[in-house]
């Protein structure tokens, strides 16, 4: 039981001397006799301050240690986007300062136009004996500007006809002073759409920063090919909530677009022979927007031979037939290639087919009927020669 007594009453005592020891400590660390000055800012008005305004600062140089303070001189080291205009007192001049004293100053300064939002800091420089005796005091201002967002647009399909989707890069740039936040890309057009949703969000925009971004549209099946100017909406908030908002026109042209397509094609006879003479016929489709011109349709044969046939102006939603009479060039199965061609407003296109066909050899009756005609075709002839001269004598 002593024993428990003792040792309560030790650690009692350890305590003790910890608490006496902390306390010393500190009393000798405020306890001074040396002057102990520094800055205090007692108002900056406004604040925050925008670029290109005044600014008031008012501090107070105090000293806060034991001993008065001899030939104090403060120095403002007003950096980058301040400017100083003037002071309330000089505080280059040496001054002294007793215990608990203070001064106070005014300075008025102004902000650079272009400064961007930011803490900027103003340094203050404290002498004694033109010697600096402490750190500098800095006083952080903060500076807000306004956003200024614009946007530039390239269009990566430069033709674009009536039920056409196209994608448009997009750039962002922040020229304002302020951060721009919560913006809204918003297409303000009923005949060109964007695809997905509507509105494009980007998070924020700092100054001098571009973001860029795709977007998707598609142009309505029923809008006439014209030049046209859609409308994008900006709509955004600067660092204090204000909002914002302005538009840009984005210029597309939509052209008018021909599709010209084979509708049927028939080929007489349905297995020619080598003697034969070959009939093709068929009928070309313009089911596009626009007119086709300068349209025609080619046939070369497997042996590289061209026949060529010429149509001309195929209107919107207009057909027209075509011809071709031909001779196989061998035996066994060919093939031909059919082939338009034809300008629009998106220049020059061409669409091309094959057409696969047997030919068989001419039949032995066949042979024999040319072998007669050709018999009979000999013997007129020799039977006139011979008449003429006959008469001739």
């Amino acid at each position: 039981m002593k024993s428990k007594y003792q040792i309560i009453m030790f650690s009692f005592l350890l305590i003790t001397l910890i608490l006496i020891s902390i306390t010393s400590v500190f009393a000798s660390a405020y306890n001074t006799d040396s002057p102990d000055i520094r800055v205090i800012a007692e108002e900056i008005s406004p604040e925050p301050v925008e670029p290109g305004q005044d600014i008031t600062v008012k501090i107070r140089l105090i000293n806060e240690g034991g001993d008065s303070a001899e030939d104090v001189s403060l120095k403002l080291n007003a950096g980058y986007p301040f400017f100083i205009k003037t002071e309330s007192n000089n505080f280059e001049n040496k001054r002294t300062l007793c215990v608990g004293c203070s001064i106070d100053n005014t300075y008025y300064l102004v902000v650079d136009a272009n400064a961007k939002s930011g803490l900027y800091p103003l340094d203050f420089e404290i002498y004694r004996d033109d010697i600096t005796i402490k750190p500098i005091d800095t006083i952080n201002i903060k500076i807000v500007g306004k956003p200024d967002i614009i946007l530039e647009t390239e269009i990566i399909e430069s033709n674009i006809s009536s039920g056409d989707k196209f994608t448009l890069n997009f750039d962002a740039k922040n020229i304002g002073t302020g951060i721009a936040r919560n913006i809204k890309v918003i297409p303000q057009s009923d005949d060109i759409l964007m695809l997905g949703s509507n509105i494009n969000l980007i998070n924020e925009i700092n100054p001098e920063k571009i973001i860029s971004f795709n977007l998707e549209f598609i142009v309505k099946e029923s809008l006439v090919p014209d030049t046209y100017k859609f409308p994008i909406t900006l709509e955004y908030i600067d660092e204090q909530g204000s909002s914002y908002e302005t538009s840009f026109d984005i210029g597309v042209n939509v052209l008018d677009r021909a599709y010209i397509s084979f509708q049927s094609i028939k080929i007489t006879p349905t297995i020619p022979s080598l003697v034969d003479e070959v009939h093709m016929e068929g009928i070309i489709e313009n089911t596009g927007t626009g007119d086709a011109n300068k349209v025609t349709v080619d046939l070369i044969t497997s042996e590289g031979k061209t026949y060529k046939a010429f149509i001309g102006q195929l209107k919107a939603d207009d057909d027209s037939p075509f011809y071709f009479d031909t001779k196989p060039e061998s035996v066994g199965m060919q093939t031909a290639v059919l082939r338009v061609s034809y300008y629009d407003d998106f220049g020059f296109h061409s669409y091309e087919t094959s057409i696969d066909k047997e030919v068989r050899k001419p039949t032995n009756n066949l042979i024999i009927a040319i072998i007669v005609i050709l018999v009979v075709l000999a013997g007129m002839g020799f039977f006139y020669y011979k008449k003429k001269k006959e008469k001739n004598k």
